[in-house]
């Protein structure tokens, strides 16, 4: 960095006018102790200058001090620009043999005096910056340097190696390099010896691998010292080794891909198809210049990847592609929750023989379903929304008025906020219902407008092209003598409805493209987080099908409206994660809880879960602590003291598993109301455990 003349001239310039007297000029400096004067125009423009050696001379002659300066000025005046810098300056100044200068502006206006000295102090200045930057630079180098001097002593030891090699640089300064880096010295002398940069050279400290320049450090033609660059390349040698082994890899995926049997379709997350097999190309005809990385509507709209480009899976999907019958299954690719790619199985061969496979495999999933259910109907206790976590008054009385809904054939309505659990009624409710049928769900928001009618009727062969052969059943026909889940039905569109609402009056119904009428022995239960009579008044939802469907109404509670069941979804779900993750955390400390139960849960449920999964990625051994929380569970005012209150290891010894116990049977006997086996049963302890540990914690008073 070169700095300007500017900040180092003297800028208290005395000025005078052409008419001012010899007389002034003398006062001027006198008082001043200047040796020069600057002359200006009207405009302050620089004429000229007049300095004390030509006022001497005039004063020898004996000229009247009253008259004018005009006739002493010397026009001919070394100037400099204020932005110049200093090598300018002193090459103007050396060139002629003056000892100072006048420093204007880009207006000729007089902005200071420049001395040799001035120049001196701003050299040395320039000198000290660089040195500094320099400095500066080499400490904070993403690589290790390390310099040394003639006499193989250490010198420059920057922030890098004191981190590479862990010592510090007052313990190395002067130390020899043959002591601390023996595997240095060689390339050390090296360099010495032949004034100029070796080759880089890989050499190996400890536990590094690094990649070593050495580079020889001269001073006026004299070799002074050496210092080394050092980039560790430990890290690069691993991922290069991983590398090969995902060449590799890539290669044998390919090799396979390329030799199977069936047409194999792989794209990214955008639709842009990047893999296809030999296969591929033997069915839709087509060259790789004309398939790879175009999108699949332009290659392959025969095949619709909508669905699994939103993350669902399709099997079963049967299509006629340049008149061969084709049975596709479609996966999405997932990694952390987040969609990569997806990819597409074709099977076009030898249709007829895995057609019969498939219906049989259907056949036997639907015993399977039937026995299993069979199986829990035989085996349980209790009934089925025993299985639904609330101790709750509301939920407990819900609950009883869904066991009773259950035993009838009425339509049911579940209303509540996403993630409160309306699928668990549904399913308990079919559970109990005793009906032979299965239970079949259908989220209405999921399956596109145009699918909706031949997902829920079914359709006849050749109904319309891409009909699969044999046609394909609809989900009344899969529930038939069950019960059809409706979620998310405010989502259904109106055309739909009317259909709905006609096989509800009617009971039958005819698949797309069909004349056979079909019974419907369905029990129906729907279900949404959104305002149905809202909807019915504004025209999105037809009134007739609401008061169809609204028969009997349940309404799951949020979790802010039963938060004292709040311990009691959190020991579940903490059971259900350990095993998911395979850790065996014990539960929640007091703090944790009380931030819990000081929140709205406007997630519900599934908001609770992914707060308690998040804590299990955040490398909880035994308990979850605040810290272990978000910040946007906690009031602002509160965020760290909560985050100081969180840590049992520093001596906040009340946030121990005893008082978490302790607080667990309080909570207990308040929800019993003080009846002891009731509180017993809820916390699932015997009477005689639960009396122990009340005189343990001095509650048995």
């Amino acid at each position: 960095m070169q700095l300007s003349i500017s900040d180092y001239c003297a800028k208290n310039v005395i000025t005078l006018k052409p008419t001012s007297q010899i007389a002034d000029v003398i006062q001027v400096l006198l008082h001043k102790r200047t040796d020069v004067t600057c002359v200006v125009d009207e405009d302050e423009k620089l004429i000229g200058i007049v300095s004390k050696y030509s006022l001497f001379r005039e004063m020898l002659k004996g000229t009247d001090i009253r008259l004018p300066i005009s006739s002493i000025i010397t026009h001919d005046v070394v100037t400099l620009n204020r932005n110049d810098n200093f090598d300018i300056a002193r090459n103007t100044l050396l060139q002629h043999k003056v000892a100072h200068g006048i420093v204007i502006d880009e207006h000729r206006r007089v902005h200071g005096i420049v001395t040799k000295s001035d120049i001196i102090t701003g050299f040395l200045h320039e000198k000290e910056l660089l040195v500094n930057q320099l400095s500066a630079l080499i400490e904070n180098l993403e690589d290790a340097v390390i310099s040394i001097n003639t006499e193989q002593q250490i010198l420059t030891f920057n922030k890098k190696s004191e981190k590479m090699f862990n010592m510090k640089k007052e313990e190395v300064q002067y130390q020899p390099i043959q002591n601390l880096f023996p595997q240095l010295l060689d390339h050390f002398n090296e360099t010495l010896q032949q004034h100029s940069p070796s080759k880089p050279q890989q050499v190996e400290i400890g536990e590094h691998i690094l990649i070593a320049s050495f580079i020889p450090i001269q001073f006026q033609h004299t070799i002074s010292g050496a210092m080394v660059v050092l980039q560790d390349i430990t890290k690069l040698e691993t991922i290069a080794t991983e590398l090969e082994s995902t060449k590799r890899l890539q290669h044998t995926l390919h090799h396979a891909l390329a030799k199977n049997f069936d047409a194999i379709i792989i794209t990214d997350a955008e639709g842009i198809i990047t893999v296809v097999n030999d296969a591929f190309y033997d069915l839709f005809k087509i060259t790789e210049a004309e398939t790879l990385n175009q999108h699949w509507t332009t290659v392959i709209p025969e095949i619709t990847f909508e669905q699994v480009l939103a993350g669902n899976r399709v099997e079963g999907d049967v299509r006629t592609i340049l008149k061969n019958p084709c049975f596709i299954s479609q996966d999405p690719i997932m990694q952390d929750d987040r969609l990569l790619g997806t990819i597409t199985k074709v099977i076009f061969r030898n249709i007829d023989e895995w057609k019969d496979v498939f219906l049989r495999l259907e056949h036997l999933h639907n015993e399977l379903n039937f026995y299993k259910g069979e199986l829990q109907r035989i085996t349980k206790q209790d009934s089925a929304f025993e299985r639904i976590i609330g101790y709750n008054t509301k939920m407990v009385k819900i609950k009883n008025e869904a066991l009773l809904a259950a035993g009838g054939s009425s339509t049911i309505l579940i209303t509540g906020e996403s993630g409160t659990g309306k699928e668990l009624f549904a399913e308990a409710i079919h559970e109990e219902s005793r009906r032979t049928g299965r239970f079949i769900e259908v989220n209405c928001a999921a399956i596109p407008a145009d699918l909706m009618e031949s997902e829920f009727f079914g359709y006849t062969e050749g109904a319309f092209t891409g009909a699969k052969k044999g046609g394909k059943p609809g989900k009344f026909e899969l529930a038939h003598q069950g019960t059809l889940f409706l979620d998310e039905i405010g989502d259904m569109p109106l055309p739909l409805q009317a259909k709905l609402l006609r096989v509800l009056q009617e009971q039958t119904f005819e698949r797309i493209g069909d004349t056979v009428v079909r019974d419907a022995d369905v029990r129906i239960i729907a279900a949404t987080n959104k305002d149905l009579k809202k909807m019915v008044r504004e025209g999105t939802f037809r009134e007739d099908l609401y008061y169809r469907i609204d028969v009997v109404n349940i309404h799951i509670p949020p979790v802010r409206e039963r938060i004292d069941d709040l311990t009691f979804l959190c020991d579940y779900l903490i059971k259900k994660l350990n095993e998911k993750m395979e850790k065996n955390v014990m539960g929640l400390t007091s703090a944790a809880v009380s931030i819990l139960q000081n929140y709205d849960w406007p997630g519900n449920v599934r908001q609770l879960e992914n707060i308690l999964e998040r804590a299990y990625n955040l490398g909880i051994t035994k308990w979850i602590e605040p810290v272990h929380l978000p910040d946007s569970l906690i009031p602002l005012p509160i965020v760290q003291s909560t985050r100081l209150m969180s840590q049992p290891e520093k001596n906040h010894d009340s946030w121990t598993l005893e008082t978490t116990e302790k607080q667990s049977i309080v909570q207990a006997l308040a929800k019993a109301n003080n009846n002891r086996s009731q509180a017993a049963l809820i916390l699932g302890i015997g009477r005689s455990t639960l009396y122990s540990k009340m005189r343990k914690y001095g509650l048995h008073k």
